[in-house]
């Protein structure tokens, strides 16, 4: 017996509207545009204005033009303070670099059991703010209390100040590159897993060694990866300010240590929220131009 189904319309397909994915996008564009591209507009505005004091008044924000950015770059302390950022990046950057990419290489040649207790170990500095771990190197700085001082002094030498106007930039690289490696190591260490093993097991085969297959292998598969890290560690540089601020009340941090530093007391301590706008927007179009170039070169075939 057969039966009959009763015939059913066919439902025309709905055409999603072209605004469907602004809908979904809107959250998001509505957060970047309050907490991101405003301030950046508002700061660009601020920077047109300059003070200007009347007689014997208070000084007034007058529509300055660019009066603030010709200031900038002849302001000697906010130069010395690009100056000292880019010595810091020269020789921190680096360095913080080829300690990840070793503590990497590490962590993927160690066996399962101590893989994860030192994954562990080499990232957990990441995760102290980086107040505390001012505060803690603070205290290991310190000329009289602290313990590196007392081992040199129980050897014979003399005592080092670590936060003295000769050192402290480079004390505070320490801090930084104490903290970041870890995080670095880890984008690293996610990349060496990802190399398929099939290549491993073929170098064997043809009797590479451990160091070959590091060599052959992994670090040139590394490269975008460190390219990642390089561009990310230039950014991070140029926004130190954390750990500069924190050691100024134990030693002598000049203000212009590094331009953040520099910028928040024309802010904060000079009131001057015009000047420190055009510092502000100088300094993210200087980190701009530092990356590009970087990615630029090494797109062009340039070593890392």
């Amino acid at each position: 017996m057969v039966v009959s189904r009763p015939y059913l319309p066919r439902t025309p397909a709905v055409k999603p509207s072209r605004g469907t994915p602004w809908l979904f996008l809107s959250p998001f564009l509505v957060l970047f545009t309050l907490f991101y591209i405003a301030p950046v507009m508002y700061a660009g505005y601020l920077s047109l204005f300059i003070k200007k004091r009347a007689g014997f008044g208070a000084a007034k924000e007058v529509f300055g033009g660019m009066a603030n950015y010709v200031r900038a770059f002849q302001d000697t302390e906010f130069l010395s303070s690009l100056l000292n950022i880019l010595k810091f990046g020269v020789v921190q950057i680096p360095i913080m670099m080829l300690v990840a990419t070793a503590l990497a290489l590490v962590l993927d040649a160690a066996k399962n059991r101590l893989q994860g207790v030192f994954r562990t170990a080499f990232y957990l500095p990441y995760t102290i703010p980086s107040v505390i771990a001012g505060l803690l190197w603070g205290y290991l700085y310190s000329k009289n209390l602290s313990p590196f001082n007392q081992i040199v002094t129980a050897l014979g030498g003399g005592r080092v100040d670590f936060l003295g106007s000769d050192i402290v930039l480079w004390s505070i690289a320490n801090i930084v590159t104490w903290t970041w490696t870890g995080y670095n190591m880890i984008t690293l260490y996610a990349a060496l897993q990802n190399i398929p093993t099939d290549l491993y097991e073929a170098a064997r085969i043809d009797g590479a060694s451990p160091w070959q297959l590091t060599r052959d292998i992994k670090l040139p598969l590394l490269k975008p990866s460190l390219l990642l890290v390089l561009i990310f560690s230039i950014i991070g540089t140029m926004q130190v300010f954390a750990e500069p601020f924190v050691l100024r009340p134990l030693g002598y941090v000049p203000d212009n240590i590094t331009p953040n530093t520099y910028l928040y007391l024309v802010a904060s301590r000079d009131g001057n929220f015009s000047y420190a706008a055009t510092l502000a927007i100088l300094l993210a179009i200087f980190t701009f131009l530092m990356s590009a170039v970087f990615l630029r070169f090494t797109r062009r075939g340039g070593e890392l």
